[in-house]
């Protein structure tokens, strides 16, 4: 069986947030509008004019922080019940988005996400990453649908701290190193072949304009390198991400990145942060050579993620945990050696120290 979740609508124009109401007024007119503190500046008054000038109520925001939880999940559907919302509207980055939908699957009602940031494929993926209020990972949450509609506009997202959309950048190359082993395991998989050929796209095309896009976004242009961006961390990650077979991805990068939460003091970096970490110990446990491994690192350090355990606070103990829960959590993890994770880990670290010495 083959399963492809999407949004039926995906807009990514620069100020597409000044006439999200005309994108909107299809799907409803009472939402629950769940937004981060700075997500609600950065969507801007604008966003909410155009929210009221289309007849949709502007009134029921509701300002979120934590994570997403159980007891997030249901406080906000109790508000939700209780306006009569017909609709979730979800303001911000990945959080913010998983909670949305999460709301929207819990009510079965149609949610719109508009990522203020472009730290992850969150707005587009029909999953939503489940924690417990502390940060700690409890499981990947699979919602019916995907967004309704996905209103990505590439002014907001360029105005965010660059750190965040280079840590979506780095979570993106991650569908590459994470597709590909299944297509090496099972070279006649199409869904495999369409995904991973969705994330080398997504890939070349981060590579090529993610520089040009900063640039002229510091001089106020919102292009087509800054919409070729947005498209690859939003819409070819999550393509890819979701667009599986009967095998699924057989990754390793990710299961570091949720089994790491749970040492809520490595939850001073990003997602992405952490999944570029666990891409290059993927490489080490697929034995690929220390040159490719050294270049991966060249190529995620132009995003500033070339990092070490040092820098998340990861000790030894720590790795004697990761070792047994990582294979423990996920049943899917083909990597299964606890040894093996272990020295995987140490060897990535190693590798990054010895680039940063070369550098």
């Amino acid at each position: 069986m083959i399963t492809v979740k999407t949004p039926q609508t995906y807009i990514n124009e620069a100020g597409s947030i000044s006439n999200a109401g005309t994108y909107i007024s299809k799907i409803g007119k009472n939402p629950l509008i769940i937004a981060g503190n700075k997500a609600k500046d950065a969507a801007g008054s604008v966003f909410f004019k155009s929210l009221s000038k289309n007849g949709i109520s502007a009134e029921n925001i509701e300002i979120f922080s934590g994570f997403p939880s159980q007891n997030q999940f249901d406080s906000f559907a109790k508000k939700a019940r209780a306006i009569n919302a017909d609709f979730i509207i979800g303001i911000g980055g990945g959080r913010v988005l998983d909670t949305a939908k999460a709301t929207g699957d819990i009510l079965s009602l149609p949610v719109v996400a508009v990522p203020t940031v472009a730290a992850t494929c969150a707005a587009w993926a029909a999953v939503t990453i489940q924690y417990d209020d502390e940060g700690g990972y409890v499981k990947a949450r699979l919602n019916r649908k995907s967004a309704e509609l996905v209103i990505a506009d590439p002014k907001v997202i360029f105005t965010a701290p660059k750190r965040y959309l280079f840590s979506g950048i780095v979570d993106t190359f991650a569908k590459f190193y994470e597709i590909r082993p299944t297509t090496e395991f099972y070279p006649e998989d199409v869904p495999s072949q369409i995904a991973l050929k969705a994330s080398e796209i997504a890939f070349a095309n981060l590579e090529r304009d993610t520089l040009t896009a900063i640039s002229e976004a510091e001089r106020g242009i919102f292009g087509q390198a800054a919409r070729n961006v947005v498209d690859a961390i939003i819409y070819l990650a999550g393509f890819a991400g979701s667009f599986r077979g009967e095998y699924g991805h057989y990754s390793f990068a990710h299961p570091f990145y949720h089994t790491s939460t749970l040492f809520h003091h490595t939850n001073i970096k990003l997602h992405g942060e952490k999944v570029a970490f666990g891409i290059l110990a993927q490489l080490v446990l697929e034995n690929k050579s220390e040159e490719e491994i050294l270049k991966t690192i060249e190529i995620f350090s132009k995003y500033g993620n070339d990092w070490t355990l040092d820098d998340f606070k990861i000790s030894e103990s720590d790795l004697d945990f990761l070792k047994k829960e990582i294979p423990a959590i996920f049943d899917y993890v083909p990597y299964k050696n606890e040894e093996a994770i272990k020295a995987a880990l140490k060897k990535a670290d190693g590798l990054v120290k010895k680039f940063r010495g070369q550098k």
